[in-house]
């Protein structure tokens, strides 16, 4: 394995190095002004390739907005070296990861549940950026001064440094992207999460905890083929072990949609069993369930009752109070650059996985020589053209029938608010609407999908003349309209 030196970097000065992998090596530094130590990831090659360097710089830029989640690990600084390295200046994270503190101690399953929802919130947001992590495991998960959890490596390292290279890791990746379907995507995330947390509580990774494996190749076919071991661990409640059985299900479809969704299921386990809940730290997302004062722990409606609200930042067994970031954004749901079909789809966070990585150039990886043997195609390339990584949003529903567009869209301007109404010419149990707004060219348009239970839709403080949506019908099975409805209301 390569590993770089450390590189000689202007206002910063060499401690030691804190560890390498096949792309990446990171140092500890002291920053000279202002005077703190830095975490220092370099790239082990020389970036060659001018567009390579520009997506550097770019993902970089998504980083540093991710970066100010209190959940999500810092970057202050980030550039090319001398020899044309990579490198990103971090927060450094004194307390070490949770793959150190699991060898050194068994953790609490309150303290697994804290971590997990602070987790899931750092990965949502990031979710909600178009950002796909592919690499989370304990290691990846550091532990500030404070003792919390910090999320940190969002493979970036996999996608920069080196062609080829493995972007992630076997015994926390899901069976589909071990077999290739999928070079990586929310529901993935999700799997990887849970996967963390199970071992967070029993030591090992689930299936290496669960199965005698003699090398990496076994293990992923066991992943892939094997059922997920229970946890024989007599103090974790059935209800978190059964949260965790449903964030791995062996069909990305069969887990739950947005780790969101993931989150709340553990507040409400935590609630039941602990008296108490770690809040939910999303930006304009309410920190606790709405179903927090009823019914405690019953599913399906309060998945449907997040709205918009504020956020505190408490982190359960660990330290109460997290230290608070500057410059936070409002997040909002990326859906990515709509084509000059805009009425094709209207994409959303909560139920539609990006399937993309954050920069273009996104790969797959396999697990040894050949993966053939594991039931799916080998990963030769990054796309994941079957749709098998979840989070599906085809037109039809589970009985191949045709999800309709909505009806009788209708807005008209009162002042400076625009109401709209619409018409679901089929209405089912849980059915919900996607709205996106339409501003400016069509062919350029960046839509930002929202998820409302209402046919009616008030927008405030509107200034233009002309205010434009399109809306679509989804099913409570992520089904939704085979083409949006559009209507613009006029100023008169």
């Amino acid at each position: 394995m390569m590993i770089a030196d450390p590189p000689d970097l202007e206002g910063y000065d060499f401690i030691r190095t804190l560890g390498s992998g096949g792309t990446a090596t990171v140092f500890l530094y002291r920053q000279r002004v202002p005077n703190r130590q830095v975490a220092i990831k370099v790239g082990n090659r020389p970036i060659t390739d001018a567009g390579v360097r520009r997506r550097f710089h770019d993902e970089a830029d998504f980083m540093a907005r991710l970066s100010e989640h209190p959940f999500i690990v810092t970057i202050y600084n980030a550039g090319i070296t001398a020899d044309g390295r990579g490198y990103m200046v971090l927060e450094y994270a004194s307390a070490g990861s949770y793959r150190d503190l699991m060898k050194r101690r068994q953790l609490s399953v309150d303290e697994v549940l804290s971590c997990g929802i602070n987790v899931a919130s750092a990965l949502y947001a990031a979710h909600k950026q178009g950002i796909i992590h592919r690499d989370l495991k304990p290691g990846n998960i550091l532990i500030s001064a404070q003792g919390l959890p910090l999320l940190a490596d969002f493979g970036i390292s996999a996608t920069i440094y080196a062609t080829g290279v493995m972007g992630f890791s076997i015994p926390w990746a899901p069976p589909e992207v071990l077999t290739g379907r999928s070079s990586g995507s929310e529901t993935a995330d999700i799997y990887s999460l849970a996967a963390t947390l199970f071992a967070l509580l029993v030591g090992r990774s689930p299936f290496e905890y669960g199965y005698e494996v003699h090398d990496r190749d076994e293990l992923a076919r066991t992943i892939v083929h094997g059922e997920l071991p229970h946890i024989r661990r007599p103090d974790v409640p059935k209800g978190f072990e059964d949260v965790l059985r449903k964030a791995m299900a062996k069909d990305p479809d069969d887990r739950y949609y947005s780790a969101l969704e993931f989150a709340r299921d553990m507040q409400r386990v935590q609630l039941r069993e602990y008296g108490h809940q770690t809040p939910v730290t999303v930006e304009d997302v309410p920190q606790y369930p709405q179903d927090r004062a009823g019914q405690r722990g019953r599913g399906d409606a309060a998945r449907r009752s997040d709205g918009m609200g504020g956020r505190s930042v408490r982190a359960g067994a660990l330290p109460q109070t997290a230290p608070e970031r500057h410059g936070r954004r409002r997040v909002i749901v990326a859906a990515g650059v709509v084509a000059a079909a805009i009425a094709a789809v209207a994409l959303f966070v909560t139920l539609v996985l990006p399937n993309v990585d954050a920069v273009s150039g996104g790969r797959s990886a396999t697990v040894g020589d050949d993966l053939s043997s594991l039931g799916g195609p080998s990963s030769s390339s990054g796309d994941d053209s079957t749709g098998s990584s979840g989070g599906d949003a085809s037109s039809g529903d589970a009985n191949g029938e045709s999800v309709p567009s909505p009806t009788d869209l209708t807005g008209s301007y009162d002042g400076t608010s625009v109401t709209f109404t619409w018409t679901n010419p089929d209405p089912r149990a849980g059915d919900r609407y996607s709205w996106t707004r339409i501003t400016g060219d069509a062919g350029r348009q960046e839509a930002n999908a929202t998820l409302t239970d209402s046919t009616t839709l008030r927008l405030d403080d509107v200034t233009d003349d002309q205010t434009c949506i399109q809306v679509s019908i989804v099913r409570e099975n992520r089904r939704m309209s085979q083409s949006p409805a559009t209507a613009c209301a006029v100023r008169r």
